[in-house]
């Protein structure tokens, strides 16, 4: 009867992870507060991702919401993981274009930031300056990731409404089968 239990067990637990895989995983979406951005110093606003296991990240998505600051060229903008990975995400772009409540999406998917500098700033979605979130990145369950905005000249101001980090991950296959194995002992109990 043991061995039919494990052997139960461990093709749910495939099932389990195929199925997940194949259903591309779930998504996610975490928003924090942003806030001032300061003159001439550094900003860092920490954001707490909450998840109930340590998933694989597939994709990864930065939302700057309300974005405002009279001199855009200032900003260098970087993304911090808990592993203390780090992707600068875009510098020295906008010129003294000013921006108000602007979005702006970054994915490995968008496009590169424009090559002149003089451009004003738009939504996008962008490519991060510095490379791809996917592999850079890493997941753990609960963790703090952290924006860090450097307004590299004195003179001028802005604010950040919030950010965002969203994205898609697929359970680790470990965290399924032990799911499926602990599923099917209970089911083992009710019947006994």
């Amino acid at each position: 009867m043991k061995l039919a239990t494990w052997a139960t067990a461990s093709l749910l637990s495939i099932f389990v992870v195929s199925t997940a895989t194949a259903g591309g995983g779930y998504d996610f979406e975490f928003t924090a507060p942003a806030g001032a951005i300061g003159d001439d110093r550094t900003s860092f606003y920490p954001l707490t991702m909450d998840a109930s296991a340590d998933p694989e990240l597939l994709t990864l998505e930065l939302v700057l919401t309300g974005l405002t600051h009279s001199a855009p060229w200032d900003l260098d903008i970087y993304l911090l993981d808990p592993f203390g990975n780090s992707l600068l995400i875009q510098n020295d772009r906008g010129d003294m274009h000013a921006v108000s409540n602007l979005t702006m999406v970054f994915n490995d998917t968008g496009s590169t930031l424009p090559a002149d500098p003089d451009t004003a700033l738009s939504a996008g979605p962008w490519r991060a300056a510095g490379g791809d979130f996917i592999p850079t990145f890493q997941f753990r369950g609960t963790d703090a990731w952290i924006l860090v905005i450097n307004d590299d000249s004195p003179g001028n101001v802005g604010t950040l409404e919030s950010w965002s980090l969203r994205g898609t991950v697929v359970p680790e296959p470990v965290t399924l089968s032990l799911l499926a194995i602990g599923a099917l002992t209970a089911l083992r109990r009710r019947r006994n």
